[in-house]
Protein backbone atom coordinates (compact mmCIF):
# COMPACT_ATOMS: atom_id res chain seq x y z
CA UNK A 1 0.00 0.00 0.00
CA UNK A 2 0.93 3.48 -0.72
CA UNK A 3 1.87 5.75 2.21
CA UNK A 4 -1.04 7.51 3.00
CA UNK A 5 0.53 10.57 4.16
CA UNK A 6 2.37 11.40 0.68
CA UNK A 7 1.97 15.18 -0.54
CA UNK A 8 -1.27 15.54 -2.96
CA UNK A 9 -1.20 15.08 -6.00
CA UNK A 10 2.15 12.85 -5.90
CA UNK A 11 2.66 9.38 -7.96
CA UNK A 12 2.97 7.95 -3.86
CA UNK A 13 -0.31 9.63 -3.12
CA UNK A 14 -2.26 8.44 -6.05
CA UNK A 15 -0.98 4.73 -5.58
CA UNK A 16 -3.65 4.74 -1.88
CA UNK A 17 -5.87 2.03 -1.35
CA UNK A 18 -9.22 1.87 0.44
CA UNK A 19 -11.42 4.59 0.61
CA UNK A 20 -9.68 7.29 -1.41
CA UNK A 21 -7.71 5.18 -4.21
CA UNK A 22 -7.80 6.37 -7.42
CA UNK A 23 -7.78 10.24 -6.66
CA UNK A 24 -10.62 10.92 -4.06
CA UNK A 25 -9.78 13.56 -1.62
CA UNK A 26 -10.38 13.33 2.00
CA UNK A 27 -12.37 16.65 3.47
CA UNK A 28 -9.07 17.69 4.64
CA UNK A 29 -7.93 17.85 1.33
CA UNK A 30 -10.75 18.96 -0.23
CA UNK A 31 -10.33 22.05 1.87
CA UNK A 32 -6.80 22.25 0.91
CA UNK A 33 -7.71 22.75 -2.70
CA UNK A 34 -10.38 25.21 -1.67
CA UNK A 35 -7.58 27.20 0.09
CA UNK A 36 -4.76 26.95 -2.83
CA UNK A 37 -7.96 28.31 -5.10
CA UNK A 38 -7.82 30.98 -2.58
CA UNK A 39 -4.20 31.47 -2.52
CA UNK A 40 -4.30 31.51 -6.46
CA UNK A 41 -7.37 34.69 -6.72
CA UNK A 42 -5.36 36.25 -3.79
CA UNK A 43 -1.69 36.83 -5.95
CA UNK A 44 -4.07 37.65 -9.02
CA UNK A 45 -5.89 40.47 -7.19
CA UNK A 46 -2.25 41.68 -6.38
CA UNK A 47 -1.45 41.37 -9.87
CA UNK A 48 -3.85 43.60 -10.68
CA UNK A 49 -3.40 46.15 -8.01
CA UNK A 50 0.39 46.33 -9.69
CA UNK A 51 -1.07 46.91 -13.07
CA UNK A 52 -3.41 49.52 -11.96
CA UNK A 53 -0.60 51.09 -10.17
CA UNK A 54 1.98 51.01 -12.95
CA UNK A 55 4.02 48.88 -10.56
CA UNK A 56 3.75 45.63 -13.12
CA UNK A 57 6.92 44.36 -15.16
CA UNK A 58 5.36 41.82 -17.68
CA UNK A 59 7.83 39.60 -18.81
CA UNK A 60 8.11 39.51 -22.54
CA UNK A 61 10.21 37.79 -25.27
CA UNK A 62 9.64 36.26 -28.39
CA UNK A 63 9.01 31.91 -28.47
CA UNK A 64 12.77 31.20 -29.85
CA UNK A 65 14.46 32.37 -26.63
CA UNK A 66 11.78 29.49 -24.74
CA UNK A 67 12.51 26.61 -26.67
CA UNK A 68 12.89 23.03 -24.96
CA UNK A 69 16.28 21.91 -25.09
CA UNK A 70 16.95 19.06 -28.30
CA UNK A 71 17.27 15.68 -25.62
CA UNK A 72 16.37 12.37 -26.25
CA UNK A 73 13.94 12.75 -22.96
CA UNK A 74 12.52 16.00 -24.98
CA UNK A 75 12.29 14.25 -28.04
CA UNK A 76 10.50 11.07 -26.56
CA UNK A 77 8.12 13.28 -24.60
CA UNK A 78 6.81 15.00 -27.58
CA UNK A 79 7.04 12.02 -30.00
CA UNK A 80 4.76 10.28 -27.49
CA UNK A 81 2.35 13.38 -26.73
CA UNK A 82 1.96 13.63 -30.84
CA UNK A 83 0.98 10.23 -31.26
CA UNK A 84 -1.74 10.08 -28.69
CA UNK A 85 -2.89 13.79 -27.67
CA UNK A 86 -5.58 15.58 -30.37
CA UNK A 87 -5.12 18.54 -31.65
CA UNK A 88 -6.26 20.77 -29.12
CA UNK A 89 -4.63 19.01 -25.98
CA UNK A 90 -1.55 19.58 -28.04
CA UNK A 91 -1.84 23.09 -28.27
CA UNK A 92 -2.98 23.37 -24.77
CA UNK A 93 0.38 21.65 -23.55
CA UNK A 94 2.41 24.11 -25.77
CA UNK A 95 0.59 27.05 -24.55
CA UNK A 96 1.27 25.74 -21.01
CA UNK A 97 4.89 25.06 -21.20
CA UNK A 98 5.24 28.71 -22.57
CA UNK A 99 3.03 30.42 -19.55
CA UNK A 100 5.16 28.19 -17.46
CA UNK A 101 8.52 29.70 -18.94
CA UNK A 102 7.16 32.82 -19.02
CA UNK A 103 5.88 32.81 -15.47
CA UNK A 104 8.77 31.46 -14.04
CA UNK A 105 11.08 34.32 -15.90
CA UNK A 106 9.16 36.74 -14.52
CA UNK A 107 9.72 35.19 -10.78
CA UNK A 108 13.83 34.88 -12.03
CA UNK A 109 13.30 31.18 -10.79
CA UNK A 110 15.55 28.73 -12.82
CA UNK A 111 14.16 26.00 -14.27
CA UNK A 112 14.85 22.53 -16.19
CA UNK A 113 13.42 23.15 -18.87
CA UNK A 114 13.81 19.82 -19.86
CA UNK A 115 11.64 18.69 -17.47
CA UNK A 116 9.34 21.53 -17.16
CA UNK A 117 8.65 20.46 -20.84
CA UNK A 118 8.27 16.76 -20.52
CA UNK A 119 5.85 17.56 -17.83
CA UNK A 120 3.79 20.27 -19.41
CA UNK A 121 3.74 18.28 -23.20
CA UNK A 122 2.15 15.10 -20.89
CA UNK A 123 0.54 16.77 -17.93
CA UNK A 124 -2.99 15.70 -19.28
CA UNK A 125 -1.66 12.16 -21.17
CA UNK A 126 -4.67 10.69 -18.71
CA UNK A 127 -7.53 12.53 -21.16
CA UNK A 128 -5.59 11.51 -24.67
CA UNK A 129 -6.38 8.93 -26.84
CA UNK A 130 -5.18 5.09 -25.82
CA UNK A 131 -5.39 5.84 -22.29
CA UNK A 132 -6.56 2.29 -20.14
CA UNK A 133 -8.79 4.08 -17.54
CA UNK A 134 -11.61 6.38 -17.97
CA UNK A 135 -11.94 9.76 -15.96
CA UNK A 136 -15.01 8.12 -14.30
CA UNK A 137 -13.29 5.21 -12.52
CA UNK A 138 -9.62 7.39 -11.71
CA UNK A 139 -8.53 10.47 -11.29
CA UNK A 140 -7.47 11.44 -14.90
CA UNK A 141 -4.05 13.30 -13.37
CA UNK A 142 -3.52 10.45 -11.40
CA UNK A 143 -3.37 7.99 -14.22
CA UNK A 144 -2.02 10.48 -16.39
CA UNK A 145 1.36 10.57 -14.14
CA UNK A 146 1.74 6.50 -13.91
CA UNK A 147 0.98 6.92 -17.92
CA UNK A 148 3.72 8.70 -18.42
CA UNK A 149 5.81 7.20 -16.04
CA UNK A 150 5.06 3.75 -17.89
CA UNK A 151 6.12 5.09 -21.20
CA UNK A 152 9.13 7.00 -20.29
CA UNK A 153 11.22 4.45 -17.80
CA UNK A 154 10.42 2.15 -20.70
CA UNK A 155 12.30 4.52 -23.23
CA UNK A 156 15.10 3.70 -21.19
CA UNK A 157 15.41 7.49 -19.17
CA UNK A 158 16.88 8.33 -16.25
CA UNK A 159 14.57 7.19 -12.92
CA UNK A 160 15.28 10.41 -10.87
CA UNK A 161 14.42 12.80 -14.41
CA UNK A 162 10.78 10.68 -14.49
CA UNK A 163 9.90 10.92 -11.06
CA UNK A 164 10.19 14.43 -11.14
CA UNK A 165 8.17 14.70 -14.06
CA UNK A 166 5.69 12.55 -12.85
CA UNK A 167 5.42 14.39 -9.64
CA UNK A 168 4.83 17.36 -11.26
CA UNK A 169 2.26 16.05 -13.24
CA UNK A 170 0.02 14.24 -10.82
CA UNK A 171 0.52 17.62 -8.53
CA UNK A 172 -0.53 20.37 -11.10
CA UNK A 173 -4.38 19.93 -10.45
CA UNK A 174 -3.80 21.28 -6.84
CA UNK A 175 -4.42 24.62 -8.09
CA UNK A 176 -1.14 26.07 -6.51
CA UNK A 177 2.12 23.75 -5.55
CA UNK A 178 4.85 24.82 -3.83
CA UNK A 179 8.39 25.46 -4.96
CA UNK A 180 9.64 24.74 -1.57
CA UNK A 181 8.42 21.83 -1.49
CA UNK A 182 7.97 20.63 -4.78
CA UNK A 183 10.41 22.02 -6.96
CA UNK A 184 10.81 24.95 -9.51
CA UNK A 185 9.00 22.63 -12.31
CA UNK A 186 6.46 21.21 -10.68
CA UNK A 187 5.84 25.02 -9.46
CA UNK A 188 5.81 26.57 -12.70
CA UNK A 189 3.80 23.44 -14.54
CA UNK A 190 0.77 24.60 -12.20
CA UNK A 191 1.20 28.06 -12.96
CA UNK A 192 1.16 27.89 -16.48
CA UNK A 193 -1.70 24.87 -16.54
CA UNK A 194 -3.89 27.45 -14.49
CA UNK A 195 -2.81 30.46 -16.83
CA UNK A 196 -3.98 28.71 -19.71
CA UNK A 197 -7.18 27.56 -18.48
CA UNK A 198 -8.19 30.05 -15.92
CA UNK A 199 -6.04 32.87 -16.97
CA UNK A 200 -4.40 33.12 -13.46
CA UNK A 201 -0.98 34.92 -14.13
CA UNK A 202 -1.59 36.59 -17.14
CA UNK A 203 -0.80 39.77 -16.22
CA UNK A 204 2.70 38.99 -15.24
CA UNK A 205 3.19 37.75 -18.93
CA UNK A 206 3.77 40.71 -21.74
CA UNK A 207 0.59 41.38 -24.24
CA UNK A 208 3.12 41.08 -27.46
CA UNK A 209 4.42 37.33 -25.73
CA UNK A 210 0.40 36.49 -24.94
CA UNK A 211 -0.57 37.09 -28.60
CA UNK A 212 2.47 35.43 -30.24
CA UNK A 213 1.80 32.31 -28.29
CA UNK A 214 -1.87 32.20 -28.55
CA UNK A 215 -2.04 32.97 -32.39
CA UNK A 216 0.74 30.55 -32.83
CA UNK A 217 -1.40 27.99 -30.74
CA UNK A 218 -5.41 29.12 -30.76
CA UNK A 219 -7.20 28.01 -27.48
CA UNK A 220 -9.93 26.45 -29.68
CA UNK A 221 -12.47 23.98 -27.69
CA UNK A 222 -10.29 23.62 -24.48
CA UNK A 223 -13.61 22.73 -22.91
CA UNK A 224 -14.38 19.54 -24.76
CA UNK A 225 -10.57 18.88 -25.11
CA UNK A 226 -9.99 18.45 -21.00
CA UNK A 227 -13.67 17.20 -20.72
CA UNK A 228 -15.21 19.44 -18.70
CA UNK A 229 -18.00 17.88 -18.23
CA UNK A 230 -20.49 17.68 -15.05
CA UNK A 231 -20.62 14.11 -13.88
CA UNK A 232 -18.09 12.98 -16.46
CA UNK A 233 -15.34 12.31 -13.62
CA UNK A 234 -14.77 10.18 -10.59
CA UNK A 235 -17.25 11.87 -7.48
CA UNK A 236 -14.60 13.68 -4.88
CA UNK A 237 -11.58 13.68 -7.45
CA UNK A 238 -9.91 17.17 -7.88
CA UNK A 239 -11.21 17.34 -11.25
CA UNK A 240 -14.98 16.68 -10.15
CA UNK A 241 -14.73 19.39 -7.01
CA UNK A 242 -12.83 22.16 -9.68
CA UNK A 243 -16.08 21.02 -12.14
CA UNK A 244 -18.46 22.10 -8.88
CA UNK A 245 -16.97 25.13 -7.86
CA UNK A 246 -16.31 26.39 -11.67
CA UNK A 247 -20.06 25.46 -12.26
CA UNK A 248 -21.18 27.44 -9.22
CA UNK A 249 -19.21 30.86 -10.51
CA UNK A 250 -17.96 30.22 -14.54
CA UNK A 251 -20.85 28.89 -16.16
CA UNK A 252 -20.64 32.34 -18.59
CA UNK A 253 -16.64 32.02 -18.77
CA UNK A 254 -16.72 28.34 -19.77
CA UNK A 255 -19.67 29.46 -22.61
CA UNK A 256 -17.25 32.48 -23.59
CA UNK A 257 -13.81 29.96 -24.21
CA UNK A 258 -16.21 26.87 -26.06
CA UNK A 259 -15.92 26.91 -29.76
CA UNK A 260 -16.78 24.92 -32.49
CA UNK A 261 -14.61 21.49 -32.03
CA UNK A 262 -11.81 20.45 -34.74
CA UNK A 263 -11.39 17.09 -36.09
CA UNK A 264 -10.39 15.06 -32.83
CA UNK A 265 -8.26 12.91 -34.77
CA UNK A 266 -5.90 15.52 -36.54
CA UNK A 267 -2.64 15.74 -34.45
CA UNK A 268 -0.26 18.96 -34.60
CA UNK A 269 3.23 18.41 -34.85
CA UNK A 270 5.39 21.79 -33.72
Amino acid sequence: MADVQADMGTVAWGRRQGAYADGRLTRVEKLKLVLNLGRMTALEAMDGLKVRTGLMNAFGTDLDGMQPPDTALVRDALDFADDVQSTELMRHSWRTYYWAVALGEYKKLPADRELLFSAAILHDVGLAGGRTREPGDCCFVVHGAERCKRHLVGKGHDRAKIRKIADAIGLHLNGYVSERLHGAEAHLLSRGAMCDVFGMGRMRISPALRNEVSTTYPRGDLVNALEIWPGHHLEGTRADVLIKLGGKRGKKERAMQSSPPENASKRLRA
